[in-house]
């Protein structure tokens, strides 16, 4: 019997009681039936939302809470089943499932109904399938929830699972899959179920793909729908669904009300009386513990993680004895096992996490290291150090005071914490009530709190962790000997290799003497002296800010050498606050060599940091370092009291900053190691990150400061250090309950710290500056260096004009989020849901912080070549414009109205509080009342308002003198490698980008014999007027008889044929198998597939002005400021080099008040 067997030989106890203190009520308005909860419940401490909590008719449990002071409700329910429910012929059940539900009922049959209607109303929607719970949610405005809560109920009651939706939705899925594929993280959770014990639940393949599920279908001779609606019948059921409405009572519902609606709309849910998923045995059999598995990733990073078994713990959620646990193994201050660890030059960091609390099955626990190659090379000894550190705690023995903390904590943050945004409140509830023995007092806290201390328990979950009750796993590009990986994972294609521990990675003894030398560095952690002790009287306010979101920070100082803000927040008994603070230095600005040494020098502070503020990390006050452009950028943000005590800590460790030569070496490898995973990160984040690069200049692009990465040395760094705060300027914002002296002192005490020199001389100081990018379309195309990544990407951005130096641009930013809500679900929809474009299809609206130009960003990330996706977006814009025309004046000022009540939204955290103005600050146009004037010209504009700046700006037809486009692609290596001719500007110079899109889609299907001439020709050559009497593929239209694209496919069939024959006699070859051949064929003559699309643009390109979706020959003519930058075929301007393109465009005026700044008080002389 392996050592779980043996824990849960003592079965857990009965689930908790949810029929004793419900009593039977009615509701007001329908006199429906319901059980209402008349216990207490556990709340925040003042907390002045109303909840109730009941069973209905057919046990679907509820909560629904009023909340006062939101503008957007949300609603989450959770069923309780997931994945490891999946039959094995079907694995990615649930999550196809999750996806299906979505698209029509009975009572709502267009499919993309609910979306339309939460975009309305300003809202979204998403869901999640886990192993054991699939929750979904939706957030939208207060008067809208009604309706949305109608719709969503009739996703339990009668779903469509429509067959085109089922084929559609797969190749979402399929999209998915490809990305996680290429996802690390993705890869190595993957590995680690699919090599649980065989057969086991756990062990299933998660999400699934088109193989698992429609191959699989095929193969059976059934109906993937059928056994979708199957597996819908069997695992959908009320008694196993949870609930949680959060209503806001501004303009919305009174909690009487949300009772009434929950009742009504979801009392149909069908009971079909299910047992509550749960998972008996342990995905970690004996055949299990005590093997290591050795997994290949993409990235060069160096992975160890040691996995225990533990037994089923959601009983215990009480004493949470997990928790206890983690958080020493987790710890990172003086004597903890990161700590050590990180000295030794091992590992870059480190996490412990486990199982989620509320799934009722026995749990795993993994320690992460995220090693260094020498740490990696060493893992037998890093194994030894793991349990060197946990004889030590066990030796120190169970000690209540450690536990009286944490718990101590986790009631600071549930009692008197700031409150929790409605979507997150409804999931956390929902999700944590699929826990069977949650009692119903604890409903809202859940497992937020640890309620009692048991000694026992944590001692037994100590006791687990032994050298005979866990498994190894090692992840790596590459490995020494690579026979070890002599498997290869059917589904992620992963190369790995389990065996059998070795044997001195088993013993507890042997593993001791590893570690002899150490035991004086790995000790118990002292009380945390960050944890508050003052709790204040005063009753906490649920509403976050004092005043209303427009609230401007008050300026108490300014001259040469800093400025000084606060802003007053009120919430709760326990006073929290935040201080941001940047200082800004020449040393970092000007070259990408000061980029290199201030992020060089951010990573080693952080590490220092660690050690000596994780104490204060854990008891909620974070801190956080970054250079951003020419500044270093500090904030501390948590508990009022010991906020500038952090500060002062940092700033010490940096002034007094030595950097040795090991830990330079260690940082410097990291960086290294972070570049070249930008390098292969997701094309879409790629796309972005250079849209980014060509908006400002000087900004530096990650492969420009990788590059100096080989030219700098630990004395470069602490010549750096040196020097770099000589000279600087310091803005300061202290956000909370604090006085103006307090504020002024915390300055004080900060500019004391960082002993600078002198300000900066006003002729050295420069800002980052917007490129005012000239009007035209601009395309610049990179190719990723990952091999393994199959994905391509484009990012669309279409600017507005540079806005006027010390204005707002408020209206173009109105414009932009307007059009940008009323577009993004139909953009989603078209592209992503019924053309398969990608999972990744977003619309948005962009601002630009240097002061430049505002825009639409239109994202595509998915299968298709960069060509395609691009003249798609393209069709997509114009076929919108009837749509914006058509809107009625209702529909209008209703997305105005989401618009601006989202706006409106009062800041429920600090955070938030802080980084509305915080960004005003550090963007240096001081624009505190961006909320007041974008809702003033939102309701301001009209329909024609809209049409007009469409017209001019948006729409690809009008070909406006004003509109500015930069379209970057992305190549995956594959997709390029496939038509390597297509890497040459001269190609998009010399053909049509639709010619260019057909071809292709050609040789993504294998049609390769077809050269990009031969698609020119044929595209050239057809459209011409032919007999009707001779040819049965021909249309009558008001131009008379033309060729319908179903014999354009024929033909386009007919001459791949020919040209295969033609180059197998010129090369005396056999050629492609007929089969083969006739197979491409079949593909080319598919009217559903993207091939037969882009042969229908390629043929109406002679019917559009757009410089993208065009076939017409555009003068080609001088860019007036460009001197390197060549023109596409159809007048498109080609970036080949990113920096000269940025030199050759004007730049923006450097940013500028929009309002007068007078300081409070005259400034005081400076401390220098």
């Amino acid at each position: 019997m392996c050592p779980i067997d043996k824990q849960q030989s003592v079965p857990p106890p009965e689930p908790a009681d949810w029929q004793e203190l419900f009593d039977e009520q009615q509701t007001i308005e329908s006199h429906a039936p319901y059980y209402n909860y008349t216990g207490s419940i556990v709340l925040p401490v003042g907390d002045k939302r109303k909840y109730r909590l009941f069973r209905l008719p057919n046990n679907i449990r509820v909560v629904c809470i009023s909340d006062p002071d939101v503008k957007q409700s949300a609603v989450s329910l959770a069923v309780n089943v997931g994945s490891s429910a999946d039959p094995s012929e079907f694995q990615g059940m649930a999550h196809a499932l999750e996806h299906l539900l979505f698209m029509g009922t009975a009572k709502y049959p267009d499919a993309r109904d609910f979306e339309t209607y939460l975009t309305s109303h300003g809202g979204y929607t998403n869901a999640s399938t886990t192993s054991t719970i699939t929750y979904y949610r939706f957030a939208v405005n207060n008067r809208g929830l009604a309706g949305a809560l109608d719709r969503f109920a009739q996703f339990f009651i009668a779903p469509l699972l429509d067959t085109d939706c089922v084929a559609r939705e797969l190749n979402a899925i399929e999209s998915e899959f490809r990305s996680n594929v290429q996802n690390d993280a993705q890869r190595r959770s993957h590995i680690m179920r699919a090599t649980c014990c065989s057969g086991h639940p756990y062990s299933q393949f998660m999400g699934g793909n088109y193989a698992s599920l429609q191959t699989s279908a095929e193969q059976m001779g059934v109906q993937l729908r059928d056994r979708m609606a199957e597996f819908f019948a069997a695992h959908y059921s009320a008694d196993v669904m949870n609930l949680v409405i959060v209503g806001g009572s501004q303009d919305g519902a009174t909690l009487d009300e949300l009772v009434e609606w929950s009742v009504n709309m979801f009392s149909p849910v069908i009971n079909r009386n299910v047992v509550r998923m749960a998972i008996p045995s342990h995905p970690l059999c004996e055949q299990k513990l005590g093997t290591m598995v050795r997994y290949q990733t993409l990235g060069n990073a160096h992975d160890i993680t040691l996995t225990f078994a533990l037994p089923h713990t959601s009983h215990l959620y009480c004493s949470a004895p997990e928790q206890y646990v983690k958080d020493l193994l987790a710890y990172g201050g003086l004597g903890s096992l990161q700590a050590c660890l990180k000295q030794l030059g091992w590992i870059a960091s480190m996490s412990v996490n486990s199982s989620p609390p509320n799934i009722n099955s026995p749990r795993l626990l993994k320690i992460k290291f995220s090693a260094t190659p020498a740490g990696f090379m060493q893992y037998d000894k890093l194994v030894a150090y793991v349990f060197a550190y946990l004889r030590a705690i066990r030796a120190q023995g169970v000690q209540e005071w450690y536990f009286r903390e944490l718990q101590a904590m986790t009631q600071m943050s549930f009692f008197y914490g700031e409150p929790m945004y409605p979507i997150t409140v409804a999931v956390n509830i929902a999700c944590q009530m699929c826990n069977v023995y949650l009692r119903p007092e604890h409903v809202v806290s859940g497992t937020q709190l640890l309620y009692e201390f048991d000694r026992d328990q944590i001692e037994a979950i100590l006791a687990l962790l032994n050298p005979e009750n866990y498994r190894l796993f090692l992840g790596a590009r590459e490995f020494p000997d690579s026979a070890c990986l002599s498997e290869v994972d059917p589904h992620f294609g992963v190369r790995f290799g389990e065996a059998k521990l070795p044997s001195e990675l088993r013993s507890e003894a042997e593993l001791s003497l590893v570690t002899l030398d150490c035991a004086d560095q790995l000790y118990f952690p002292e009380p945390n002296k960050y944890i508050t002790q003052h709790i204040a009287t005063t009753e906490p306010n649920s509403t976050g800010l004092d005043c209303d979101v427009q609230q401007a920070p008050l300026l108490l100082e300014r001259n040469r050498q800093f400025e000084l803000w606060t802003r007053q927040f009120s919430h709760g008994a326990l006073p929290r606050g935040s201080i941001s603070m940047f200082v800004e230095t020449m040393a970092v600005h000007t070259t990408s060599r000061g980029q290199v040494l201030g992020e060089l020098l951010v990573r080693v502070l952080n590490d220092r940091l660690a050690k000596e503020l994780y104490a204060a990390e854990m008891a909620g006050i974070k801190h956080k370092l970054l250079f951003s452009e020419h500044r270093l950028c500090i904030s501390v943000i948590g508990v009022q009291e010991k906020m500038a005590l952090v500060l002062l800590e940092i700033l010490n460790e940096l002034r007094n900053l030595v950097v040795t030569n090991d830990e330079f070496t260690l940082h410097l490898d990291q960086a290294r190691r972070v570049a070249e995973y930008m390098q292969i990160s997701s094309p879409r984040l790629q796309a972005s990150w250079q849209q980014y690069y060509l908006r400002a200049t000087p900004r530096w692009h990650h492969m420009d400061w990788a590059a100096e990465l080989n030219n700098v040395a630990a004395a470069d760094l602490q010549e750096f250090v040196s020097e770099a705060f000589s000279q600087v300027y310091v803005a300061m914002l202290v956000v909370g309950q604090v006085s103006d002296r307090e504020a002024m002192c915390i300055l004080d005490q900060s500019l004391a710290a960082l002993a600078p020199h002198s300000p900066i001389p006003s002729v050295l100081y420069s800002q980052v500056r917007a490129v005012s990018i000239c009007p035209g379309t601009y395309v610049q195309r990179i190719i990723t260096d990952n091999a393994a990544n199959s994905d391509n990407s484009i990012n669309c951005t279409i600017y507005t004009p540079t806005p006027t130096r010390g204005t707002g641009d408020y209206r173009s930013k109105a414009m932009l989020s307007l059009i940008a809500h009323i577009m993004a679900i139909p953009f989603f929809d078209q592209l992503r849901t019924q053309e398969q474009l990608g999972y990744m299809v977003n619309c948005s609206w962009i601002t630009n912080s240097s002061g430049g130009a505002s825009g639409l960003q239109l994202c595509i990330q998915g299968s298709s070549n960069p060509e395609y996706m691009c003249l798609r977006v393209e069709k997509f814009l114009v076929d919108f414009t009837p749509r914006l025309e058509s809107m009625s004046e209702c529909e209008f000022q209703a997305n105005i109205a989401a618009r601006v009540t989202a706006n409106l939204e009062l800041p429920r955290k600090i955070v938030k509080a802080t980084n509305q103005v915080w960004q005003k600050i550090q963007d240096g146009n001081y624009d505190f009342e961006y909320t007041g004037e974008l809702n003033a010209q939102l309701e301001s504009l009209t329909r024609a308002d809209m049409l007009e700046f469409w017209h001019t700006y948006v729409n690809p037809l009008c070909a406006s003198a004003e509109m500015t486009r930069v379209v970057v692609q992305v190549w995956s290596a594959g997709a390029a490698d496939l038509a390597p001719g297509m890497r040459s500007a001269e190609v998009m110079a010399e053909y049509p980008l639709p010619t260019i899109a057909l071809h292709l889609c050609l040789t993504q299907i294998g049609a390769d014999e077809l050269l990009l001439s031969d698609v020119g020709r044929f595209v050239a050559t057809s459209g011409m007027p032919s007999d009707p009497n001779l040819d049965s593929g021909v249309e009558i239209d008001a131009d008379g008889p033309r060729l319908t694209v179903a014999e354009y496919q024929r033909r386009l069939a007919a001459l791949y044929k020919a040209v295969v024959l033609e180059t197998a006699a010129a090369e005396q070859m056999l050629g492609k198998p007929s089969a083969e051949v006739e197979r491409i064929c079949a593909l080319i003559a598919d009217d559903q597939a993207q091939l037969c699309t882009a042969l229908q643009m390629a043929l109406e390109s002679d019917q559009f002005t757009s410089s993208l979706l065009t076939s017409q020959p555009a003068i080609l003519c001088g860019h007036k400021t460009a001197t390197t930058l060549m023109q596409t075929f159809s007048g498109a301007w080609i970036i080949s080099d990113y920096l000269a393109f940025k030199r050759e465009q004007p730049l923006c005026a450097p940013a500028i008040p929009v309002i007068q700044l007078q300081a409070k008080y005259s400034s005081r002389p400076s401390i220098i």
